[in-house]
């Protein structure tokens, strides 16, 4: 009897962690998620997640103003540190590297366009969101990026989606 009261506070602890909410799947990433200006289309191939940039908005922000463009004019990667890259588009342009499941996670690397840099990376799946957390050195030292499952019939003021022409989304199935 002596024991099971030693064992009882580390035993009652052990089952608590068993009622706490189970962690979704990190293979539940792969899909299609949306963010205020963009669509990413995520896969998962023999263990190696891939992350494309599947739709942008247009106009889109850059640099702090409105620029319209298409897809015979599209945004570019004119940030990148190679000279020769500056000239591909961004729609459809592969952001993810190295992406591999560690646990409720997946690590690699992910690139801003925006600045040019590749980044040490985690996404996850928290609350039904993709979260894609950016960091140099630390986690803890980095931003998170949160991506909701895409809606197909949401409407943008003022603004198309427009979708990589190669991807093949959800379609809207408004009545």
């Amino acid at each position: 009897m002596r024991e099971l009261r030693r064992l009882g506070p580390g035993l009652l602890m052990v089952l608590s962690l068993g009622l706490l909410p189970v962690q979704v799947l990190a293979s539940d990433i792969e899909g299609w998620w949306q963010s205020w200006d963009s669509l990413l289309l995520v896969s998962v191939e023999q263990g190696q997640a891939r992350v494309f940039a599947a739709g942008i908005l247009n106009p889109s922000l850059v640099k702090g103003e409105l620029v319209s463009w298409s897809l015979e004019e599209p945004l570019t990667d004119a940030e990148n540190p190679d000279a020769n890259l500056r000239s591909r588009s961004l729609l459809g342009l592969e952001v993810g590297d190295g992406l591999r499941e560690k646990g409720e996670y997946w690590q690699g690397r992910i690139y801003d366009p925006r600045s040019g840099t590749w980044y040490k990376s985690r996404l996850s799946i928290v609350d039904g969101q993709l979260n894609i957390r950016g960091y140099i050195g630390m986690p803890m030292l980095g931003q998170t990026r949160v991506f909701d499952p895409y809606e197909p019939c949401k409407v943008y003021e003022d603004k198309v989606m427009v979708i990589w022409p190669e991807a093949k989304p959800p379609l809207c199935a408004a009545k």
